[in-house]
């Protein structure tokens, strides 16, 4: 029988892939209406996708949820003060709709120096851990600031392993192993634009480019 990440990645439509279609579309939702509401200055938004990385005991997928904001071509130095409200914002929006499932981690990827979602220069991630994601949403005691300074302090310069202050962002859809669940031909569209940018600008930057 094949494995969940063989489904995922075959022709077909499990009943997971549909499930998780149907939360990253209440994620992204949310996100989108807190942004607006805060009337945050970034070019667009969205919970982009949500990546398949392993199966559970029992079977089940584990997954990264990914939340993605565009900071606007005109920006070369984050305001890390921005970039940690719209994280706060991105927690408050995926930690609902993914609460009953497996999550590796949470990704809140930023792209800046550069237009839209997927074609900037600069890609940078803050990767956060179910645990810290549980406890921002959940406990009023903690708040950004809190996050952060859990974040910045648990980090250990690893880019690969939660939690991440800062790092290059992970190209899931060029990662072996791995399933990329996008809900719409639109988010789908931008994954493969994403793939792509971030194959230009490893060409174009060598090792030290930005990733995406």
């Amino acid at each position: 029988m094949p494995s969940l990440l063989e489904r995922l990645l075959g022709t077909g439509t499990p009943d997971e892939q549909v499930d998780l279609e149907a939360r990253q579309n209440d994620a992204d939702e949310a996100l989108r209406d807190a942004v607006e509401r805060g009337n945050y200055s970034v070019e667009d938004c969205g919970v982009t996708g949500v990546a398949v990385v392993n199966e559970g005991p029992d079977g089940e997928p584990v997954i990264v949820p990914i939340a993605r904001f565009s900071l606007g071509k005109n920006v070369e130095n984050p305001n890390m003060d921005l970039v940690w409200e719209l994280v706060g914002e991105a927690v408050e929006a995926v930690q609902a709709p993914f609460d009953d499932v497996f999550v590796r981690h949470y990704d809140v990827q930023f792209t800046f120096d550069g237009d839209e979602l997927f074609e900037a220069e600069e890609c940078r991630r803050v990767a956060l851990t179910d645990q810290l994601v549980d406890q921002y949403a959940t406990d009023a005691g903690f708040g950004i600031a809190d996050l952060r300074d859990a974040v910045e302090a648990m980090d250990d310069i690893d880019d690969e392993i939660a939690p991440v202050a800062w790092g290059e962002c992970k190209d899931y859809s060029q990662t072996d192993n791995a399933a990329l669940v996008v809900a719409g031909t639109a988010a789908a569209a931008s994954a493969s634009a994403s793939a792509a940018s971030c194959a230009g600008a490893g060409a174009a930057g060598g090792a030290g480019g930005g990733a995406c």
